[in-house]
């Protein structure tokens, strides 16, 4: 009897010979994570449970394009006036008499505007990038559920929103060392009906939990999450 409970324990997954019991899962799962520091100025709660196409979070940006605007007319200025003293320089530098000295000068005013107008090009780049991820866009994703809300003030790294691929489905096994052999040339049979459902993954050293069991994920088109379902490799 203790060898039968020990059994048991070690191989939950095993219902008899060949056969394994598992539950489908979605695809895979996604947390979205904040890459900026704000408020929180758009978030719609009922898109929760629901395949999505769209913006689900607009963290404040508004200083960052008010900022971003005037840099950029900042640099059209910047470049126009590069123009015209490069131009000028090109000219002094040829006009016999003037000191080597002189034609450095002016160079040297050349040289640092051009470092002005590239620095403010770096900075014109990371405002734009701070405004793209202040928006977070999914596309053909099941947004579970939202972590936060809408006003909240979030910081880099707080979890805004689990969401779910739920375009196939997942189902895990952990198998016998003898299932394991050639396991993805084998067809997939789920409650004794031969599926469409693939091998796409085998660990091929011992499970820790199930100590004489090997975990298995299996790609399905069956899409009713949560159901537990029988599985068989022939």
């Amino acid at each position: 009897m203790k060898k039968m409970l020990l059994l048991l324990l070690i191989t939950p997954v095993l219902i008899f010979a060949k056969t394994y019991m598992a539950k489908i899962e979605p695809f895979d799962t996604f947390n979205v994570y904040a890459q900026k520091a704000g408020q929180i100025v758009y978030l719609d709660k009922n898109d929760e449970n629901k395949i999505i196409n769209k913006k689900i979070v607009q963290i404040d940006d508004e200083l960052d394009r008010i900022t971003l605007k005037n840099y950029q007319e900042q640099l059209g200025l910047y470049e126009k006036e590069f123009k015209i003293k490069n131009s000028n320089y090109e000219k002094f530098k040829t006009i016999r008499g003037k000191s080597a000295f002189d034609k450095d000068d002016k160079l040297i005013e050349v040289i640092n505007l051009k470092i002005s107008i590239s620095s403010l090009k770096n900075s014109i780049a990371e405002l734009k990038d701070s405004i793209k991820k202040k928006s977070i866009t999914i596309k053909n994703l099941y947004l579970k559920s939202y972590t936060v809300n809408k006003m909240d003030y979030v910081n880099i790294g707080t979890k805004i929103a689990e969401l779910y691929d739920v375009s196939s489905s997942k189902i895990v096994v952990y198998v016998l060392k003898e299932d394991l052999k050639d396991i993805k040339k084998k067809k997939v049979f789920i409650d004794g009906k031969l599926s469409d459902a693939k091998v796409i993954k085998k660990d091929i050293t011992v499970d820790p939990k199930y100590m004489t069991s090997y975990k298995v994920e299996i790609k399905s088109s069956i899409k009713e999450f949560g159901k537990v379902v029988n599985v068989e490799f022939r």
